[in-house]
């Protein structure tokens, strides 16, 4: 009796296993409206299990408005219900991103370029990372693996490094299979492919604002919409404004930094990180997460991506912001869309080094990468603390700076009549200075009075000098303004 007791319940767990199994591949897309469920008696033999669990499954599916019994012909996924989409209130209607106008397309070309000082980028100088450490490990493995060298690059990366990310997912709240792990060509390459899985051109796509200039770039050349929603005094994104867009079947997908935003350096709470992904799940949104930073936050605890609140959300992240920049090793975990994602991977750049990823995955395993890290988070501390008070000290009254929480990089907000920062910019090019000019972080004007500032590359005089060159042309063209 105890033994039929124990295989009843199992078989009514299975019962429902199957069914969320099914519901995964319908939301994927797998499964479109009006495609044909499999039979009960294909069911029974796919899963393993009895006729009886495999109507209840299908009548499971039914119940909950997944699929439909027709007589005589089987069960079939629902038609999906038309949406009433509400209208959109001015300031969150769509936008086409436009093609660059000449001054725009100029510094994005020029932030990143060689000059004097370092201020533009979002990484750090040489002596932050591993480089040693790493360049021995790719030595050692290249001699003692040559296959690693030899062979064709395929699948879905190295497996000993999948492993490693998967075991370090659960500090971070996230059960991750190694097997939904793609590695990529650097973290870009992770959103780019998860933007082509889950988006079609003229898609509507949510973004914080100011966003990550390459992200905005990265949209328009995929000939998507976006709706930038900006942030709150919190500095994360507005969590009503966002959710009423989900609400509201205004957006397709959701684009996000949740931790250590770029360029403000804020990461969501934990009770709105599951909000949003719950509003996402119950509106079919879908969120592509770009947690590349959360390795940098400067707390004890690393804070919890999105994905850890829901299982849909898929997750991109990488090593080129704490191992490298030269190390272009990124990745992406998706529970529902990784075939499409290997797909547009496979037939794009098919593969990414094995070296590189040997290397980490022996660098997490050994122990070196956590404590490379802790050593990294005091130092990126320090850094943004001594930038963050040169400029309260030397920038007029009303400049505000924000307070980052991890990260490489401060945003500057001017005070109003102060020198637009597209002039700024170029002045302090020709004077090689490098900053990123706030414009390129929107698809229009609002942010002429903010630039980002990277403290990544240290503090010294030279650095300290450029803060107050940048403070004194702010200075003149107050007093220019008053004079006027």
């Amino acid at each position: 009796m105890a033994g039929e007791t124990e295989e009843q319940e199992s078989q009514s767990s299975r019962y429902r296993q199957i069914a969320e199994q099914i519901k995964q591949a319908i939301h994927s897309g797998s499964l479109p409206p009006d495609s044909r469920l499999p039979s009960v008696r294909t069911l029974a033999t796919q899963y393993h299990v009895s006729m009886t669990t495999a109507l209840k499954t299908l009548r499971t599916l039914e119940d909950e408005h997944y699929a439909v019994a027709r007589p005589k012909s089987g069960f079939f996924v629902a038609p999906r219900k038309a949406e009433k989409k509400l209208p959109l209130v001015p300031h969150e209607q769509p936008r086409e991103i436009a093609p660059l106008d000449e001054q725009t397309e100029l510094h994005l070309a020029m932030v990143g370029s060689d000059c004097r000082v370092r201020l533009d980028l979002a990484n750090g100088d040489i002596s932050l990372y591993p480089v040693k450490k790493i360049g021995l490990l790719m030595r050692q493995m290249g001699y003692s693996k040559p296959a690693l060298l030899g062979n064709t690059v395929k699948g879905t990366g190295y497996a000993p490094l999948k492993a490693e990310i998967a075991r370090r997912a659960v500090d971070y709240g996230c059960n991750i299979n190694a097997d939904d792990i793609l590695i990529t060509n650097g973290c870009i390459e992770a959103i780019s492919l998860s933007l082509r899985a889950t988006t079609r051109p003229g898609d509507i796509v949510a973004v914080e604002s100011p966003c990550y200039f390459v992200l905005l770039q990265m949209l328009h050349n995929l000939n998507l919409r976006v709706i930038e929603v900006e942030a709150g005094a919190e500095g994360y994104v507005n969590v009503e404004k966002l959710t009423s867009l989900f609400q509201r079947k205004a957006v397709q997908a959701y684009l996000s930094i949740n931790n250590i935003n770029n360029p403000l350096g804020k990461s969501i709470p934990n009770e709105q990180k599951a909000y949003i992904a719950r509003q996402a799940d119950e509106n079919d949104v879908v969120i592509i997460e770009d947690d590349i930073f959360g390795d940098t936050a400067f707390g004890e605890r690393r804070p919890f991506p999105m994905r850890a609140f829901s299982p849909n959300v898929i997750l991109c992240s990488g090593f080129s912001k704490t191992v490298a920049p030269g190390i272009r090793i990124g990745w992406v975990h998706s529970a529902n869309y990784m075939r499409k994602i290997a797909s547009l991977k496979y037939t794009s750049t098919m593969g990414t080094s094995v070296l590189s990823q040997a290397a980490i995955a022996e660098l997490l395993r050994n122990g070196g990468y956590d404590a490379h890290l802790r050593k990294l988070r005091r130092e990126l501390a320090n850094q943004i603390r001594q930038m963050r008070q040169a400029v309260l000290r030397y920038f007029p009254a009303g400049t505000r700076v924000s307070d980052p929480e991890g990260g490489y990089v401060l945003w500057v907000e001017m005070p109003v009549q102060a020198l637009n920062v597209r002039a700024l910019f170029l002045k302090a090019r020709n004077a090689g200075i490098g900053i990123a000019p706030g414009h390129i972080f929107a698809t229009d004007h609002r942010y002429d009075h903010c630039f980002r500032l990277n403290a990544g590359f240290g503090w010294n005089a030279e650095v300290e000098q450029a803060i107050r060159q940048l403070a004194q042309w702010c200075q003149l063209s107050l007093v220019e303004a008053k004079q006027d």
